[in-house]
């Protein structure tokens, strides 16, 4: 066992863990860690933890130390620096006549060394002899990189379609696909208009809440099966997921009652 944090260097960016270095770490808080491009400010999503490790997996790169108020400062004067590489990088683009390619972002390295610039094309769009140009305007060392219309969506950040913003930008970004299967299984209408997010993409939330509906599912009888519960035997005639409960049409009852699903066992007939 050993002891670990897990942290994001952008919102909802990848998770990585670390080593937490003697520290007591909570959710939030924000560090500078050590990582394999040198110094990066992080902020921490997962307290100190133990994890299983075998000793054949690499030890954890260690946080450095919390971040103090100059160093959020310095944060605040490279985003500045960043916003002047996309004004240059957008010069260039019109420079050259390259329209197919739309500068989404640049992420500034802490100690200012590097600057990652990122764009989305329709296809998959070469940008041969950008970076050298660039980094000359700079003063620093340029890369360029296309990237989906996810991560694009994520990078820019803003206003979902449901109101607040989007998830991509609230939450850590999750491994796992996001499938039609997922919005099935949550009775979501094959609409394009629900399940497609503003990125052109499945929603994001439809992973982040299918967990919840595919653990009801794999618990709750069927709609039209006949249930024995506390207040007697009936039929279900629907769900209602957030509440973990079934809503059942009793016999010899009127109306309909809510009963929990772990409450509720199905009546196998009789062959």
């Amino acid at each position: 066992m050993a002891w670990a944090v897990n942290v994001v260097f952008s919102p909802g960016g990848k998770v990585y863990s670390f080593d937490p270095n003697g520290l007591e770490l909570a959710w939030d808080e924000r560090v500078i860690c050590n990582t394999s491009r040198g110094p990066e400010l992080a902020r921490i999503v997962t307290g100190n933890h133990e994890v299983e490790r075998s000793p054949k997996d690499p030890p954890l790169r260690p946080i450095d130390r919390r971040a103090t108020p100059a160093d959020e400062e310095r944060v605040k004067d490279n985003r500045a620096v960043g916003r002047k590489a996309m004004l240059a990088f957008r010069d260039l683009l019109r420079e050259r006549g390259i329209q197919n390619a739309r500068p989404v972002g640049a992420e500034v390295s802490f100690d200012g060394s590097r600057i990652a610039l990122t764009y989305r094309a329709e296809e998959r769009t070469e940008l041969r002899g950008i970076s050298g140009p660039l980094s000359s305007r700079m003063g620093t060392r340029v890369e360029v990189r296309q990237v989906s219309p996810r991560e694009a969506a994520r990078q820019c950040g803003g206003g979902g379609m449901c109101g607040p913003v989007r998830c991509c930008t609230r939450f850590p970004s999750h491994e796992q696909p996001i499938t039609l299967r997922m919005a099935k299984d949550q009775d979501v209408p094959m609409n394009p208009g629900r399940i497609t997010g503003l990125c052109g993409r499945l929603r994001c939330c439809l992973a982040f809440e299918h967990p919840v509906y595919r653990s009801f599912r794999d618990r709750a009888p069927a709609v039209g099966r006949m249930v024995k519960t506390p207040q007697g035997r009936g039929i279900v005639r629907s769900y209602k997921v957030l509440d973990d409960t079934l809503v059942v049409a009793l016999e010899g009852v009127p109306g309909e009652v809510d009963v929990r699903v772990d409450d509720a066992s199905e009546i196998t007939p009789r062959s």
